[in-house]
């Protein structure tokens, strides 16, 4: 059995005030601490508990309507947030030269198919494909100071622009093709025509890759002066889009490679004892092929 909640944990009154101009009333600015109380000490993290437990308390609609339809609140206090965090700890940092930005994917299961942008999302962890939000996850790493910076679900080009209703409109005499490749195919021949209808065009704009957001995040931090040098992310992200543009900014990075990856080394010319040069099929080669001629001390 859980016991109410009849006061703020301690540290959520100081965060509480952070915030407080951004509020626009009284209660709102009694929800911070209560929300915050119920994220430290509630092992059931909903809104249904917190409004539950908390004994000063608002119904968990008026806390759903709070944290659901202020979508440029919740941006302005994700940003004072982490301006905040930085504030508190320069002492217990390590150098900027020390420090990194960590990027990865992870998957948010739910349990209902109501909640905005969730989908079918495939965890190759488990095999499984999970009703979830397929989430970006940026994280700060600086010694014993580790906290998240942002989080962004990601939304399928399908879900942002229904490709397939604009194909049916404007070219109703052609089925659409259920196969990977014939649709890719497809896409060639249509899009040129789809991106004429004006509708089509605006969704189309909101589509974002999931290398589109690191991206242009990567270049905000470096604009915002943020205190790190290293950039490390997934094996998913090891793209040379990510690479060109840190070493663009100056950061050091690294990632996991796959060994189904290709190598492209177009470059490099291998040569005979009498130096002439080894003929090659062409510039790429299987990265997996390398794993045996590795030292075991590498």
């Amino acid at each position: 059995m859980q016991l109410p909640i009849v006061s703020p944990a301690p540290l959520a009154p100081m965060p509480g005030e952070t915030f407080a101009d951004l509020c626009e009333n009284q209660c709102q600015l009694r929800h911070f601490p209560n929300y915050l109380t119920g994220l430290l000490v509630l092992p059931n993290k909903s809104l249904a508990n917190s409004a539950r437990c908390i004994r000063d308390r608002a119904d968990k609609t008026d806390l759903s309507r709070f944290f659901s339809a202020a979508h440029g609140f919740q941006e302005q206090v994700n940003a004072r947030r982490r301006r905040y965090l930085l504030a508190q700890t320069p002492a217990v940092r390590r150098p900027a030269a020390e420090s990194a930005r960590m990027l990865d994917t992870t998957l948010c299961e739910h349990v209902g198919s109501l909640v905005a942008y969730v989908d079918r999302h495939y965890n190759h962890g488990a095999d499984t494909y999970p009703l979830a939000h397929n989430a970006g996850a940026r994280h700060f790493v600086s010694g014993p100071v580790r906290f998240p910076v942002a989080l962004r679900p990601y939304r399928r080009y399908a879900e942002l622009a229904p490709w397939a209703t604009f194909v049916q409109k404007h070219f109703p005499e052609r089925p659409i093709p259920t196969q990977r490749t014939e649709r890719t195919a497809r896409h060639k021949h249509v899009d040129a025509q789809l991106v004429t209808d004006p509708a089509f065009l605006t969704r189309q704009q909101q589509f974002r890759t999931k290398i589109d957001w690191p991206l242009a995040r990567l270049d905000t931090a470096v604009e915002r002066k943020w205190p790190f040098r290293l950039l490390r992310f997934a094996g998913w992200y090891l793209t040379e889009a990510l690479g060109a543009a840190a070493r663009r900014h100056q950061k050091d990075w690294s990632s996991l490679l796959k060994k189904n990856r290709n190598r492209r080394s177009a470059s490099f010319m291998r040569k005979e004892a009498q130096g002439q040069p080894i003929a090659r099929p062409g510039p790429h080669s299987a990265v997996q092929k390398l794993i045996p001629r590795l030292p075991a001390s590498a």
